[in-house]
């Protein structure tokens, strides 16, 4: 939290003047690539990925510069993955997440107004398409429930992010963005994963508690404009 605090302190301080906001609600998919947390079937090399693919639900308030096509934008989200696996349990994995996003609109750098995309001129590629950077830092609660035990692992970790996105104005308040992004994860450790394995009741199955995450995100924004 205080890492929160001292971002948004930090850009509300670098850039008091903002041209216009815009509050917004997205939705969309996350592909998340874990290899040390699969667990392998060693007698029949069957493998079961985690966390694996997951749903997510955020929001994030733009705020942009007035004379530049750039967009800061802070975002909070959340995602939740389920899966049960026959003779070991049910592996859950909650996140909590605050990204802050910077949109660089790289083809229109200096537009041609103080306005929401719907209200600038020229070609749509050029005023709609973005680059974004996004460094932020998630919180991660990974649970083990097994018939006799329910054991989560709580931590915190930054990350670093990058993507592409695209406006597509529908009106003056009305914003609809699609957006692609990937992020990477350090070193994330899940204690309780490997505790489980080592239990001789779960057989011949093996993982390795600490890995990287690599995301690859996708989804859609609708934001309004005020």
């Amino acid at each position: 939290m205080y890492i929160i605090k001292k971002w948004c302190f930090f850009f509300a301080f670098l850039f008091p003047l903002p041209s216009f906001a815009q509050i917004g609600v997205s939705i969309g998919g996350t592909l998340n690539n874990a290899a040390g947390w699969a667990i392998t079937d060693l007698n029949n090399s069957t493998t079961y990925d985690l966390p694996g693919n997951s749903y997510f639900v955020s929001l994030n308030y733009e705020i942009s510069l007035k004379n530049y096509r750039i967009a800061f934008v802070p975002e909070i989200g959340g995602a939740l993955f389920e899966n049960q696996i026959i003779d070991l349990g049910t592996f859950i994995n909650k996140t909590l997440r605050f990204q802050l996003n910077t949109h660089i609109y790289f083809l229109d750098f200096e537009g041609d107004c103080d306005c929401p995309t719907f209200s600038k001129k020229g070609n749509p590629l050029k005023k709609g398409l973005f680059l974004n950077v996004s460094p932020g830092v998630s919180y991660f609660a990974n649970t083990v429930e097994t018939p006799s035990s329910n054991i989560t692992d709580n931590l915190i970790k930054p990350n670093i992010g990058a993507g592409l996105g695209y406006d597509i104005g529908v009106n003056k308040n009305i914003t609809i963005t699609t957006f692609a992004n990937t992020y990477f994860f350090s070193r994330l450790n899940w204690p309780g994963l490997i505790n489980l394995l080592n239990n001789p009741s779960t057989g011949n199955k093996t993982a390795n508690g600490v890995t990287n995450l690599s995301q690859i995100q996708a989804g859609i924004t609708l934001r309004y404009h005020f």
